[in-house]
């Protein structure tokens, strides 16, 4: 492939899933990156078994930071963190009910924010994503995959112990500007040690190779009654039965598996959790409907804008319909 030694790849994966070798169906093929340019051309199978899409060929393990050469994760999470705020009404009422909410001292916030926001349930749904919904009682919280350490920043200020982890070294750079508690690693490297009260994954599991080893990681580092937190692109969504091949969250040679909700469910019930709970994302595809409208038509397909409040008002009715998985999980 274009870019790519034979060493660097491996074909006939079987699904990274659901561990099915049947013969899978090609759904598409000669993909390119439209996200960060990386050469190559990639094909993505369906699973005939689960329904999850996977890439194949895909880089190797030992290869794929080939893939990540000027990730976003890269900007610094201090920057990315004042960003998140401002002095209009939205973020008066926004802040206000994040500290509402979630314990932090964010200003400027108006205290009827709490009232207001939880009117409204797309914008509501995007502030509880935006703190990945934690408890409100404070305890020890790692971020797998924590990038440049923004989330970090956001939960430490809510009173939570944090601990961030990355085999990016850009990326943890990036993270320990902020004087985080960063580790470079992954989780099957044991740079960190439990118990955690949560554990949160914000689009990291379509990353890896192997998703049931990644879990049963996460399971075995969670304390009793502890969570898991993941956010991952939904392949069952509305953006993807549009765009098709043009979806931003296929995103080759990055994303190595895109979950359905019944493969998603059988895994993390396989790692041990319970009490499995997709969440509804709320307000929040903008960007994903729009990159992937600007790939539909860098390919000449002239397709319609789904228009995004559309989408994020079904999305905060439905989990289903919104451009991510949200789900939580308890370690019984």
């Amino acid at each position: 492939m274009n870019g790519w030694g034979p060493d660097e790849l491996e074909a006939g994966v079987v699904c990274p899933s659901c561990g099915s070798r049947t013969k899978a169906l090609t759904l598409y093929q000669e993909l390119h990156d439209n996200v960060e340019g990386i050469p190559g051309k990639w094909s993505i199978r369906r699973c005939s078994q689960c329904r999850s899409l996977y890439l194949d060929p895909r880089p190797k393990p030992e290869a794929i930071a080939k893939a990540y050469a000027s990730y976003h994760t890269h900007d610094r999470g201090s920057d990315e963190y004042a960003r998140d705020n401002g002095n209009s009404l939205f973020w008066k009422l926004a802040n206000g009910y994040m500290n509402a909410r979630y314990g932090s001292a964010r200003t400027p916030a108006l205290e009827s924010g709490w009232r207001i926001m939880s009117l409204l349930p797309p914008l509501r749904q995007q502030l509880d994503y935006f703190y990945r919904h934690l408890p409100s009682r404070p305890g020890r919280l790692l971020d797998v995959g924590c990038g440049n350490g923004v989330f970090l920043l956001r939960a430490k200020a809510a009173g939570w112990d944090v601990v961030g982890l990355e085999p990016d070294p850009a990326a943890v750079a990036a993270a320990r500007e902020c004087g985080s508690d960063v580790r470079q690693g992954t989780l099957e490297s044991s740079v960190v040690t439990g118990p955690f009260n949560v554990i949160t994954a914000a689009h990291v599991i379509e990353h890896v190779h192997q998703p049931q080893l990644f879990l049963k990681r996460i399971f075995d580092l969670l304390a009793k009654d502890g969570h898991v937190w993941i956010a991952t692109p939904n392949v069952q969504g509305m953006g993807h039965r549009w765009f098709g091949r043009a979806w931003r969250g296929l995103e080759p040679p990055r994303h190595m598996v895109l979950f359905s909700r019944k493969a998603l469910r059988k895994l993390l019930e396989d790692a041990g959790f319970r009490e499995i709970t997709f969440l509804r994302r709320g307000r929040g595809s903008f960007y994903v409907l729009h990159a992937s409208h600007e790939a539909a038509l860098k390919e000449g397909r002239k397709k319609f804008k789904l228009p995004a409040p559309a989408v994020d008002l079904a999305a905060s009715i439905f989990a289903s319909t919104g451009e991510e998985w949200v789900v939580r999980a308890k370690k019984p």
